[in-house]
């Protein structure tokens, strides 16, 4: 993109880079996990045959009142909460012509142990998840569909720090945003000759003699 090389240019013409003050969230300690439902049953509200089953997954949450850090040894703790994935299942009902929606969710505990250094009292640490989620298998037994599904969970500890790094300074002044215009269709219209009015006659059909 145009914008994309002009940066390039623009940080080009700097030499060297210098030090900025910013403030921002700084991950003081991460890990992952990996959780798997062989086994989920949805069932379909209502009898018949349904086939192009497809999941949409939501981002991983954790389930309000359910966090619970207990401090450990110095600078460590023990974490415990219940996270939720939501998910949306169509499948499409083949007599009535029509797809069908269902709204669901997976469900699961954690209990681990995180770095969590000391600080002050005014200084506080939020813990943050991040999950991908994908659908492992699909079947359609009777009225359920049954998935299998597979779950990569990462919990961060977070805290809003100001760190020194390293700047090539402002940005440059972006590109000037592309006004959206609406396709006229009277334009190519106009523009269009005028077509034949009548029939055509045998003899332009067939040529001359």
């Amino acid at each position: 993109m145009d914008f994309d090389k002009d940066l390039l240019e623009e940080f080009g013409n700097k030499p060297c880079l210098r030090p900025e003050c910013i403030l921002t969230d700084k991950v003081f300690d991460s890990c992952f996990q990996r959780e798997c439902v062989p086994s989920k049953v949805i069932d379909l509200p209502c009898k018949g045959a349904f086939t192009d089953v497809n999941v949409v997954y939501g981002a991983g949450f954790i389930v309000d009142g359910t966090l619970d850090i207990t401090p450990l040894e110095p600078n460590f703790a023990r974490i415990r909460f219940v996270f939720r994935v939501p998910f949306v299942v169509t499948a499409f009902d083949t007599e009535k012509r029509e797809p069908v929606t269902i709204n669901d969710y997976v469900e699961f505990a954690k209990d681990i142990r995180v770095f969590l250094p000391q600080a002050p009292s005014e200084f506080s640490f939020r813990i943050v998840i991040e999950t991908r989620t994908e659908t492992l298998s699909t079947q359609i037994v009777r009225n359920q569909i049954i998935l299998s599904i597979g779950v990569f969970i990462v919990v961060k500890v977070v805290g809003f720090v100001q760190l020194l790094v390293q700047s090539f300074g402002y940005c440059p002044t972006p590109r000037e945003c592309e006004e959206f215009l609406p396709e006229d269709v009277c334009v190519d219209f106009e523009t269009r000759p005028v077509p034949p009015f009548f029939p055509p006659q045998l003899e332009d059909m067939i040529g001359p003699p």
